[in-house]
């Protein structure tokens, strides 16, 4: 059950103006012993605020720890707008706290796994932020994480709460660890509606609590034992973490990794005025609130458990399921900070199944990149069916070399797989041509393609003339080369080589084949989602290794860029870096040197991501290893800033 407590405060009573500014209208809920919330109005910026006076305590530590707590930046994260004293009395000044929270949340009923995984998972990647800062909470419990009605989590108390208790937190691996292990006891909580609550750890009386889990052996039962279909991820989690061991994540970041992918927010809570507490003590009137305090549902699909994430740092991706190929991964980097609202799930997967205008009549889609390549090919010409006929397949073009296959145009790539059925017609397609195809008979393509393959053939013949001419194979003695060479001088002057053709380069040691590949990451050793590195380069598109999802696409200012390293099977001359991606923008260097130094030598070429994003290496280079150093993140499909690296190809 879940007690409601307001705390009246002596100082400060209805009426009250703190710093010629603030006005206190009511108290709401306090959990923590010496302090007291209040309601309250910015008469200057005309808004509503959340006033903390703290009475008893360590008043002086947790108001150093408020200010500290002002600095860090995030949208999930409370923010302290103010700090100062009153009468000899503390007070913090914050964003009011909309939404229920994770106690009345699961009061009747504990969430779904999807829905736990999400609203944990948002309040580490806060936290993860703050940690980055030097700032920790170290106080997590049920009464401080809120989920507000548009599908945002917010986490209030941010070292203030562990401050005013007396908790210092220690080192900086102890205080990590702390916050990582209070995020598990909220999954926890999430997931049976019980609370683990430490037993070294202070407690903190009044607010809002849950009953206790049962213990065992000194650790709380798994929660697969007391709530069926729990995860075996989830459930394993929180009994190695909560266990006797110092083992589980040991910082908010390594939790969001366990924990990732999840989906949108899309938890609710029944009737505040059924769960025994006063709907105006725990939900301030912020007019965006649905009735009853809870997350609205605009719709019968919202009202259904969210289906788990199929497998990349949102609802969102379910907008764009249907384009991924059977087996294809999915980005698991957390979702922005503050995510669409549930009512757009639902559109945005109707925009995926429809077409783009719901008035237009039924008819297959025109493919533009194919009609060029139909029309040219005299066999298709011969032959033309009705539209009552079936269509005759497109004879595939023969392969190319790959000195020839650079300089040729090749054919889209929706020619060569085949025809596709009703896709369009034929005989539409010719009767549109605008000259007569008795005058197209002549097709150019084929003599330019043996001019090509001629001169390519001449140039390899000249290459491997000059490169053995120099070997003596005579057995001449060195005064009989000096007078040839005295001899042809006159001759070598009448006749420059300047005529002949230019001889292609041929890669030293092969082609290039990669062996191994990792990333790079400036702030964290174990890079970016290292466990997808070799699904770059798998030689299967519907794979592809990313990295994580940010707000902005400087990667938010927690680094100044990511890297790609690259180590090839043997030392060889590479000319090109083809990079297929599903992200389009941001930027990347690419040099010809390895993860230890990925900045050092020159910029042999940089540009924006694509679907088939083409770097010519000025100049070619001989080497055995190459860094893709991502300075700049593309857009995703999503809207979001991630790297989704489908393949690589060197030559």
């Amino acid at each position: 059950m879940i007690d409601t407590e307001v705390l009246v405060s002596e100082v400060v009573g209805r009426g009250t103006v703190l710093a010629g500014r603030y006005r206190v209208l009511s108290p709401v809920v306090s959990d923590l012993e010496g302090a007291s919330a209040w309601q309250a109005t910015d008469q200057i910026l005309d808004r509503p605020v959340r006033v903390r006076i703290l009475e008893h305590g360590a008043v002086a530590p947790a108001l150093d720890a408020a200010r500290r707590a002002a600095l860090v930046t995030d949208s999930r994260l409370v923010r302290v707008l103010d700090v100062g004293t009153h009468e000899g009395y503390g007070y913090v000044v914050s964003e009011q706290l909309v939404g229920p929270s994770l106690a009345r949340l699961v009061a009747q009923s504990p969430l779904t796994a999807e829905q736990a995984r999400a609203v944990v998972g948002e309040a580490a990647s806060a936290l993860e932020v703050a940690r980055r800062r030097g700032v920790h909470h170290l106080a997590l419990r049920p009464s401080v994480l809120h989920v507000s009605p548009d599908g945002r989590v917010l986490l209030g108390g941010l070292a203030l709460d562990a401050a005013l208790l007396g908790d210092s937190g220690g080192d900086a691996r102890s205080t990590t660890r702390a916050d990582a292990v209070g995020l598990v006891r909220l999954l926890y909580a999430a997931l049976t509606g019980l609370w683990p609550a430490d037993p070294r750890a202070p407690q903190t009386p009044g607010g809002e609590t849950l009953p206790p889990a049962p213990i065992v052996n000194g650790a709380p039962v798994a929660p697969a034992d007391l709530v069926p279909g729990v995860p075996n991820d989830l459930d394993t989690l929180c009994v190695v973490t909560l266990g006797p061991n110092d083992d589980g994540p040991h910082s908010p970041g390594e939790l969001v990794r366990e924990l990732e992918p999840w989906g949108e927010i899309r938890a609710s809570v029944p009737d505040p005025s059924a769960l025994g507490g006063p709907v105006t003590a725990q939900f301030p009137p912020t007019g965006a609130a649905a009735p009853g305090g809870g997350i609205p549902v605009p719709d019968e699909d919202d009202q259904q458990d969210t289906a788990p994430v199929t497998v990349q740092r949102h609802s969102v991706r379910s907008a764009f399921e249907q384009q991924d190929p059977p087996g294809a991964n999915r980005p698991g980097t957390p979702p922005p900070a503050t995510p669409s609202r549930t009512s757009s799930l639902g559109a945005a997967a109707a925009t995926t199944q429809l077409p783009p205008t719901p008035a237009a009549p039924a008819e297959p889609e025109p493919l533009p990149p194919v009609l060029p390549t139909v029309v040219r090919r005299p066999v298709v010409r011969s032959a033309v069916p009705s539209a009552s006929s079936p269509v005759p397949p497109i004879p595939p073009i023969p392969p190319l070399p790959p000195a020839v296959h650079a300089a040729a145009v090749a054919p889209p790539p929706v020619a060569q797989s085949g025809p596709r059925p009703d896709a369009f017609d034929f005989g539409d397609v010719i009767g549109a041509e605008t000259t007569p195809p008795s005058k197209l008979r002549f097709d150019p393509t084929a003599l330019v393609l043996i001019v090509v393959v001629v001169v390519v053939i001449i140039g390899v013949i000249l290459a491997f003339k000059a490169l053995f001419s120099s070997i003596d194979t005579t057995g001449s003695s060195p005064d009989t080369d000096t007078a040839q060479t005295s001899s042809a001088a006159p001759s070598e002057a009448a006749a420059p080589p300047a005529a002949e053709p230019e001889a292609p380069v041929v890669p030293v040691g092969g082609a290039p084949v990669i062996a191994s590949a990792t990333t790079i990451d400036p702030s964290d050793a174990d890079g970016e989602h290292q466990e997808d590195v070799a699904k770059a380069y798998d030689s299967d598109p519907a794979t592809f290794w990313y990295t994580q999802t940010y707000k902005r696409d400087d990667f938010a200012g927690f680094k100044d860029a990511v890297g790609y390293a690259i180590t090839l099977t043997t030392k060889t001359t590479v000319s090109t870096v083809t990079l297929h991606s599903n992200s389009t923008g941001g930027n990347v260097e690419i040099r010809a040197t390895d993860a230890a130094n990925p900045t050092s030598g020159a910029v042999l070429a940089s540009g924006p991501f694509g679907p088939d994003a083409v770097f010519t290496l000025d100049p070619a280079t001989e080497t055995q290893s190459i860094v893709l150093w991502i300075t700049q993140l593309p857009t995703a499909p999503d809207g979001g800033f991630r790297l989704e690296l489908t393949e690589i190809a060197l030559s």
